[in-house]
């Protein structure tokens, strides 16, 4: 039988002049425009030096790039940077002493944010996270990968095409803003795993079944183990926008549908609860209160709530995030895998290793509704057709054919009812202080080179991107800063 391969995914890009995105090439013509207005009116050769030089100040920015981002988008990036440390926003300080005293709310992006509990029609409580900044309202699922051991090859793509259908019909509505998949590796305690086997022990079980559950309970596994969820953020919908109750009944309505969808993709889960979520993102920012959490278990909501669960220390710095005592780094995809490849393309990022007991790696999918998905995809297909006419020489190259080939295919699938997605990776190693962040960086580029995926540090936002790829809601083009048009 043959493999089944995947790919054809291709970066949206409008073409311009000369290989130049289309932006480029309007801001240099309306440049030229000006020059020559100037200098009609001026008839002055040192004014219309001036402005030329003038005009290409503003214009090679704009013409190179580095690591995917143009010369403008990097100027900016450092200038904000620079600002925020100069007002003090990369240095957060909570706790006893602080300002608010006896809270840690979450910094950053998180700092708005709220957690409330409800109750589907069927009984399953779940928490529901609202950032208020954005109005996004989003619920996370624990799911329980079923992996690839003794399961043949035709289950294995039942299984991506059932989770390929669960991101398309998601999308369909308009109303999900963003999938965001988290594989996430964390230090084995084994405690939830005693306290599991304890809730399962009855008080009058025979002996010999007491001593079996109680030897399971100390039965030494790996040094990690594996965490897997996935958090589905929506935008308020209707006319109670603002009533967050009617916002959780519709989400919960729906909630069963996702559950039934998942586990045809072979990914069973249930809705995380709000002390599940309090005990996530506290261990994430405070790495040595994981015993304590997960000893806690659900009686973590007595002592916890959400203006608690940040850290009472972190540093935002250029290329990393220093939080209570741990040190994380985090990069981002920077390009797809090159060409088709397989179901297993990223099994040497996501499997667990012992000398990165502390990994994560999400996957966030932005969804297009039915009716953007079209206009997408035939704006795509102009765009790529336009820059194949426009190759310098008139002679199409290989790479400028591809995407020809690829936006036509993507046009074809989604009038057969494919939906239509961006994505993009998150990684992020949480380690010591003292741990050796460039054999850690080695590591990590090493992995994601064997995975055909081309990733880059996050540079000055290694705050922002730690909270995106923790799948709690935070959608990172969401909060922007920078103008679209000062990119490509």
């Amino acid at each position: 039988m043959t493999a089944r391969m995947y790919g054809r995914w291709e970066r949206p890009r409008t073409a311009g002049f000369f290989g130049l995105t289309f932006g480029a090439s309007m801001l240099g013509i309306g440049l030229v425009i000006a020059v020559m207005l100037g200098y009609m009116a001026t008839r002055s050769l040192p004014l219309t030096g001036l402005q030329i030089m003038g005009s290409a100040v503003l214009f090679v920015p704009m013409v190179i790039t580095r690591n995917g981002r143009t010369g403008w988008e990097i100027l900016i990036l450092r200038t904000q940077f620079a600002l925020a440390g100069a007002r003090g926003e990369r240095i957060y300080r909570a706790g006893r002493f602080s300002r608010i005293p006896g809270t840690s709310r979450l910094p950053g992006l998180l700092a708005d944010s709220a957690l409330t509990e409800y109750e589907t029609p069927g009984g399953a409580r779940f928490g529901l996270i609202h950032i208020r900044r954005t109005d996004h309202y989003t619920v996370v699922v624990r799911v329980i990968p079923a992996g690839e051991e003794l399961v043949d090859q035709p289950q294995i793509d039942s299984w991506v095409e059932g989770y390929g259908q669960f991101l398309a019909a998601q999308g369909r509505s308009g109303e999900v803003v963003a999938i965001t998949s988290v594989l996430e590796t964390v230090r084995e305690t084994r405690l939830k795993q005693r306290r599991e086997v304890a809730r399962l022990l009855r008080p009058d079980a025979p002996e010999y079944a007491a001593e079996v559950m109680a030897e399971a309970a100390n039965v030494t596994g790996g040094q990690v183990r594996i965490e897997a969820r996935i958090a589905i953020t929506c935008r308020a919908r209707g006319k109670l926008r603002r009533n967050q109750p009617e916002q959780a009944r519709e989400i919960g309505q729906r909630l069963q549908g996702v559950l039934s969808q998942l586990a045809r993709a072979g990914l069973p889960g249930a809705p995380m609860q709000a002390w599940e979520l309090l005990g996530l993102v506290r261990s994430r920012y405070d790495v040595a209160a994981q015993d304590n959490i997960e000893a806690a278990g659900p009686d973590l909501v007595a002592t916890q709530s959400w203006d608690t669960v940040g850290p009472v220390s972190a540093l935002d710095r250029w290329d990393h995030y220093v939080h209570d005592g741990a040190r994380s780094v985090t990069w981002e995809m920077d390009t797809a895998p090159l060409g088709a490849v397989h179901e297993t393309v990223m099994k040497a990022l996501l499997e667990p290793r012992p000398d990165l007991p502390r990994k994560r790696v999400a996957v966030v999918y932005r969804l297009h509704s039915a009716a953007e998905a079209t206009e997408i995809v035939d704006g795509d297909f102009r765009d790529a057709l336009a820059a194949e006419q426009t190759e310098p020489g008139g002679i199409a190259s290989a790479a400028a054919s591809i995407r020809v080939d690829n936006t036509r295919a993507a046009r074809q699938e989604q009038a057969l009812g494919a939906g239509l997605t961006r994505f993009g990776a998150l990684v992020t190693v949480t380690a010591r202080l003292d741990a050796d962040i460039p054999t850690i960086a080695a590591s990590v580029e090493a992995m994601s080179a064997a995975s055909r995926l081309s990733v880059r540090r996050c540079y000055g936002y290694q705050a922002s991107a730690f909270a995106a790829s923790l799948g709690i809601g935070v959608v990172l083009p969401e909060h922007g800063s920078i103008s679209k048009r000062m990119s490509l």
